[in-house]
């Protein structure tokens, strides 16, 4: 991909070139051959016959890829903007028809519409699952679930920082990254940037499993674990989830890898350029633990008040549902969907909000929260002094116009497609409350939904067919920040 000065050039020029789209397409159904690898190691050492099934995913996937890849080589080519914004959709739709290959032909034998749902909700890290029998799958299909999750979580972390602030989608321009230990600002080139988040997050990755392996699960089930709480996606290996250890001490080391997880992987790319204190100093990390702490409080109340439960356990099912859900990592622990209609509200409007901009995280985001509240309080404070001069400011500097502009506008779209996702799933004759959990899930790449059929408890497996196919189009676009979904549909889009 560009620099953000070779994407700025871009911007002038007219018409699309394929050639530079389908190198990227390419390259990156490449990277996912290889990782086919992994889990036909995995059956063969286990001595199972999918092995040769990934095999030849993966060799049909290096020899189309590479071939595509270097049909289109050019070591002068640069992508413009109008490129980019193709770009990203073509390559996460290409690499979520290949990851669904294995699916479709191992002993699972899952329908187009089935394998397609499991690898988009793997790949945008929403956890969703139309899979059963997890405790008896073979361990290179629980290898490729956990793999596809970590992998969807790295590129939409190096999508979110690199690319999606110069794209200027939904406000996020303000995120292009300030990597300097001073107040002069300096970008490293891109692949530096791309090197440094991707070693955090595998080092994250390695402590998340070592602590869950200290903490009981065998040396399969913590790697895998530790790659989908990192990645805030909620895949497990088992179908009770983490509730399959029984064990209060995983699920904590869960709570404090998730939230690592949500955080921005920005700010640690900053910390290690030796800024330690802006993790803590960040606006949107601290709303992010306050609406934690409020919300887990309130769930604790209800608990205790409504299910008579004891306070820490009340206190620790709370926390763990609050942050699984606003992480949307949708890990299945406990089911809220049973702990009554306020608990399910909490859950869905947590489900909307998501966790902080350039993590792993899908929803709106918090830092798009936080600058609505913060336009709210400048408009009523105009209201009442009408003549005053009032900022909205983030991390202590004004927030641009065009930043404003384009938070309202991408919650306003966001919204509005989360209506029109549940009046199409609702023509599926799923009711009211379950089509809304469906829509939102998606949307806010959640996993679990609302209802006795849908929520933690259950999967997606008895839905009907348009129902996901619906579904994984709206967690492409919830994972895609929705308008890099839409803008290709303009027509000024083709003009430019």
């Amino acid at each position: 991909m560009s620099t953000p000065s070779q994407s700025a050039a871009g911007r002038g020029s007219t018409g699309v070139r394929l050639a530079p789209i389908l190198f990227f397409v390419g390259a990156v159904s490449c990277c996912f051959g290889i990782a086919m690898l992994a889990p036909m190691l995995a059956d063969l050492l286990e001595g199972h016959e999918d092995y040769k099934v990934f095999l030849i995913c993966a060799f049909g996937t290096l020899f189309i890829g590479a071939g595509i890849a270097i049909a289109t080589y050019d070591r002068n080519q640069n992508i413009n903007l109008n490129e980019t914004l193709l770009l990203l959709p073509a390559t996460w739709i290409t690499v979520s028809l290949v990851a669904a290959l294995p699916f479709m032909i191992s002993e699972l034998q899952l329908s187009l519409a089935d394998a397609v749902f499991e690898s988009v909700s793997g790949l945008t890290t929403t956890g969703s699952t139309v899979i059963t029998s997890l405790d008896t799958l073979p361990r290179g299909l629980l290898l490729w679930r956990f793999l596809i999750q970590w992998i969807g979580g790295f590129g939409m972390v190096t999508v979110a920082v690199l690319a999606l602030p110069f794209l200027r989608i939904g406000g996020l321009q303000l995120f292009s990254l300030d990597l300097s230990p001073s107040s002069t600002k300096f970008v490293p080139r891109i692949t530096e940037v791309v090197g440094q988040i991707g070693i955090i997050y595998t080092l994250l990755t390695a402590l998340c499993a070592l602590c869950f392996w200290s903490a009981g699960m065998d040396g399969f089930d913590a790697i895998g674990h530790a790659m989908t709480a990192l990645s805030t996606a909620g895949f497990s290996s088992h179908d009770a989830g983490l509730a399959y250890f029984d064990s209060v001490l995983i699920e904590w080391i869960a709570i404090m890898f998730m939230v690592i997880g949500a955080i921005p992987f920005g700010l640690y790319v900053v910390a290690a350029y030796g800024r330690p204190d802006r993790l803590l100093n960040d606006d949107q990390v601290r709303l992010f633990f306050a609406i934690i702490l409020t919300v887990a409080i309130l769930l604790t109340v209800w608990r205790i008040a409504e299910h008579d439960r004891p306070f820490w356990l009340a206190l620790h099912e709370s926390l763990f549902m609050t942050v699984a859900t606003i992480t949307t990592t949708g890990f299945a622990g406990y089911d809220f969907t049973n702990w009554g209609g306020f608990a399910e509200l909490i859950a869905l409007l947590l489900m909307l909000i998501g966790g902080c901009t350039g993590s792993t995280v899908g929803g709106i985001k918090v830092f798009r929260i936080l600058t609505m509240m913060r336009m709210l309080r400048a408009q009523l404070q105009r209201q009442i002094f009408p003549h005053g001069a009032f900022r909205v400011t983030f991390n202590g500097e004004n927030i641009p116009d065009a930043v404003r502009a384009g938070v309202a506008s991408y919650i306003f779209i966001y919204l509005v497609l989360l209506m029109l996702l549940t009046l199409a799933i609702a023509l599926f004759g799923l009711d009211f409350r379950e089509s809304l959990g469906a829509a939102a899930t998606a949307l806010g790449n959640n996993g679990p939904g609302l209802g006795p059929h849908s929520g933690p408890c259950c999967t997606f497996k008895d839905v009907p067919t348009g129902v996901k196919w619906l579904m994984a189009v709206g967690m492409l676009a919830g994972r895609l920040e929705i308008l890099i979904l839409l803008i290709p549909f303009s027509r000024s889009f083709w003009r430019h």
